[in-house]
């Protein structure tokens, strides 16, 4: 198995009979996670922290991220340090007013450090 983010066929080789096996793979692109996956992925985050969680905090999040797994961990890290941090539980109210705070999600990055 070889792993990259571009397909075999878009690579140039010094070796034209490694070029030629090479192409010949069958190539597989793998797409970001559709909303019902990365619901269950947050809602497994979420309960790897042993937080229980109401599935309006979940759709709240959800119509918030970047689709990817990597933006779903951070959120739910940042949630769950700030929600420690407030010493209140991780709600619907609490996470919207977190991003109202810092003024939303950045991607990958998660919530926001600061207001921009």
């Amino acid at each position: 198995m070889l792993t990259a983010r571009t397909p075999p066929a878009a690579w140039s080789f010094a070796i034209r009979d490694l070029g030629s096996r090479l192409r010949a793979l069958p190539s597989v692109t793998l797409a970001p996670p559709d909303d019902m996956l990365l619901r269950a992925v947050l809602v497994k985050l979420f309960a790897d922290r042993q937080i229980a969680v109401e599935e309006s905090l979940v759709s709240y999040v959800l119509t918030r991220i970047e689709r990817s797994f990597a933006a779903a961990r951070k959120v739910v890290q940042q949630l769950d340090a700030e929600a420690m941090r407030r010493k209140r539980a991780l709600t619907r109210a609490l996470a919207a007013e977190i991003l109202r705070e810092r003024g939303g999600f950045d991607g990958r990055a998660g919530i926001r450090a600061s207001r921009p």
